[in-house]
């Protein structure tokens, strides 16, 4: 009897087991039809973050390999962010090239320094990479590999007529798999633009922005500029030719091997975002992928001034250029060049001390350049000399900035009453 009993409860767990068993693989619910990789660079992030979680918990019960899927988590997490963040900027023109033709198809003012092929001066270097050279021709900055063939940032002065060794830039931390390139540095010699692909990349390289700290002597932690500007893809290079208020990014988002797209946009003053409750995520989608430049014209008349300057600008000779006693921006329609055209008297006024404190600023920045190069060829004892003047350098830069800035909001004020 009692064995009888036994079996009997065997069974009934055996059966209960496998009934067990059986309801949770009825449960287990099948993956949505989605491509991660395809919704990805759809920036469909969500629906491949949802497709992923699922796709990492059932090769986990596998006990599977899920890096590859772990992966493209982060990248559509990453994404999801980013696309609800974008920029709201009018891009006014895109143009598909070679790679190896785009830096000769930006054409920015001489007063916003310049940038060039990267072989220009390392002659045996066949990258797409480019420097950047300063107004004043005494500073350049591009990427050189570390002992990994990492590439990391760095500068080169000139001293004496010759160029100095490259030193990296402080600052910039970073893993070991990072790679930094294609650095550009507004006027102020304080924000610097560049493009990294490491872990706060949405994908490939992307653009970032860090500005310089005169009192550590570091660059900040950068920051990733968002979208529409980075993508699943590789962006590149960012420019901002601020005597133009013109800007350009390279990317080869949806191109093929060895192309790229030039975008020229509007610079905003300051960053506006879209709002994906009032346009919608489909429309929200489009505009940071950049399907239709024409969609982000919320100001035509603005485009239709910005365009000419950029026509301005690809066609302008040297003779002409030479013909501009300076570069002021009034707004987007106005463009001034000599004090006769300003209107009003108490606009011209002022444009005269903007004047004399620009030539004071390239003064002052001219001995900055000159004291750091001492300082860095100098011993301790020399150092110890030439910090303090540098710091005061740095600080009167910096008062002159601010009275520029200044300077600038009263002259449009009043040119415009």
């Amino acid at each position: 009897m009692k064995r009888i009993l036994l079996t009997t409860i065997i069974i009934v767990c055996c059966l209960a087991a496998s009934a067990q068993r059986r309801k949770g693989k009825a449960k287990e619910q099948p993956l949505p039809d989605v491509n991660p990789i395809e919704a990805i660079s759809e920036y469909k992030f969500a629906d491949a973050e949802n497709y992923l979680v699922k796709a990492i918990q059932q090769l986990q019960k596998k006990n599977q390999p899920t890096i590859q899927e772990e992966e493209l988590l982060e990248t559509a997490r990453k994404g999801r962010i980013k696309l609800q963040a974008t920029e709201q900027v009018m891009i006014i023109d895109s143009l598909v090239m070679p790679k190896a033709e785009v830096l000769n198809a930006i054409k920015i003012s001489s007063e916003c320094g310049s940038i060039h092929p990267l072989n220009k001066i390392i002659k045996d270097d066949k990258s797409f990479s480019s420097y950047f050279q300063n107004q004043l021709g005494d500073k350049r900055m591009y990427a050189q590999p570390n002992k990994n063939g990492k590439l990391r940032l760095v500068e080169s002065l000139l001293i004496a007529n010759e160029w100095s060794a490259p030193t990296p830039l402080k600052g910039l931390e970073e893993e070991e798999n990072d790679n930094f390139n294609f650095p550009f540095m507004l006027t102020d010699g304080i924000t610097m633009y560049f493009a990294a692909e490491n872990s706060e990349s949405v994908g490939g390289y992307d653009i970032f922005m860090t500005r310089y700290d005169a009192d550590t002597q570091k660059y900040l932690v950068p920051d990733n500029i968002g979208m529409p500007f980075n993508s699943p893809a590789n962006d590149y290079l960012y420019v901002i030719d601020e005597y133009n208020n013109l800007g350009y990014f390279v990317s080869d988002r949806h191109q093929p091997v060895d192309s790229v797209c030039l975008y020229t946009f509007i610079p905003n003053e300051k960053r506006s975002i879209y709002d994906i409750d009032a346009i919608g995520e489909e429309k929200l989608r489009n505009l940071a992928k950049i399907n239709s430049i024409k969609d982000t014209w919320i100001n035509p008349a603005a485009v239709k001034e910005a365009q000419k300057r950029l026509a301005d600008t690809r066609n302008a000779k040297e003779s002409e250029t030479q013909k501009h006693d300076f570069v002021f921006i009034l707004n987007d329609q106005h463009t001034y060049y000599t004090l006769s055209d300003f209107k009003q008297p108490k606009a011209k006024e002022r444009a005269q001390w903007w004047i004399e404190n620009k030539k004071d600023l390239q003064s002052r920045s001219q001995e900055l350049n000159r004291l750091r190069a001492r300082y860095i060829a100098g011993n301790e004892t020399q150092k110890a000399q030439i910090a303090p003047q540098i710091r005061l350098n740095e600080e009167k830069l910096e008062q002159i900035e601010q009275d520029l800035r200044k300077l600038e909001k009263e002259i449009r004020k009043f040119e415009l009453e």
